[in-house]
């Protein structure tokens, strides 16, 4: 019986911005929330995140630092923390939400003046994550592709992909659409410029 559960959890192909559902997920598809109080909750304990410890924390991969649930990023600071004994390196949820591939912000940006110019909007794109991060380091890029006369981001947030379209469309003009999924916080962004 277990064995059909693994296989119709492999059978959910999520989308950008999802997670591929659990077994208890797609166990509840099929025998009804009232029903799910039944199958008990085993969770791995060494997959939940330890529970909170006073003190400060740094993300190895970024360099962020957490101090009171509090993210934020400043390097000196860092590196004096990084050889402190009392602090803990943990990986942050922006990093581990790039590890977990759970994007909730796609920006594409079409238009045959990206061609001529993809030195400057590839630029334009970072330097936006560059400002963005200052405030929430949390808020990255997990992809960016180029592909001609486009070019496909991924964010972690859906803050950032409404800021790299708003820049480009005030650097370059043309139209922009932003479209937000009902009841998700996935963010779809399309500039385009003829």
């Amino acid at each position: 019986m277990g064995r059909k559960r693994t296989q119709r959890a492999q059978q959910h192909v999520p989308l950008p911005g999802w997670v591929k559902p659990t077994e208890r997920e797609v166990m509840r598809e099929e025998v009804g929330r009232s029903q799910d109080w039944l199958f008990p909750d085993n969770r791995n304990p060494e997959a939940n995140p330890a529970p909170d410890v006073p003190g400060d924390l740094i993300c190895p991969r970024c360099h962020a630092i957490s101090r009171e649930k509090r993210w934020f990023l400043d390097e000196p600071l860092y590196e004096t923390l990084k050889r402190s004994p009392g602090t803990r390196a943990v990986i942050c949820p922006g990093c581990e939400a790039v590890e977990r591939e759970m994007y909730d912000g796609e920006v594409v940006l079409r238009s045959p003046l990206l061609a001529a110019n993809k030195e400057t909007a590839l630029n334009l794109i970072h330097n936006e994550e560059a400002r963005v991060r200052q405030d929430n380091p949390l808020a990255r890029l997990a992809s960016v592709q180029d592909r001609g006369d486009e070019i496909y981001v991924l964010t972690i947030t859906p803050f950032l992909a409404r800021r790299i379209g708003r820049e480009f469309e005030k650097a370059y003009g043309g139209k922009l659409e932003v479209q937000k999924l009902p009841q998700e916080r996935f963010t779809r962004v399309r500039w385009t410029r003829e």
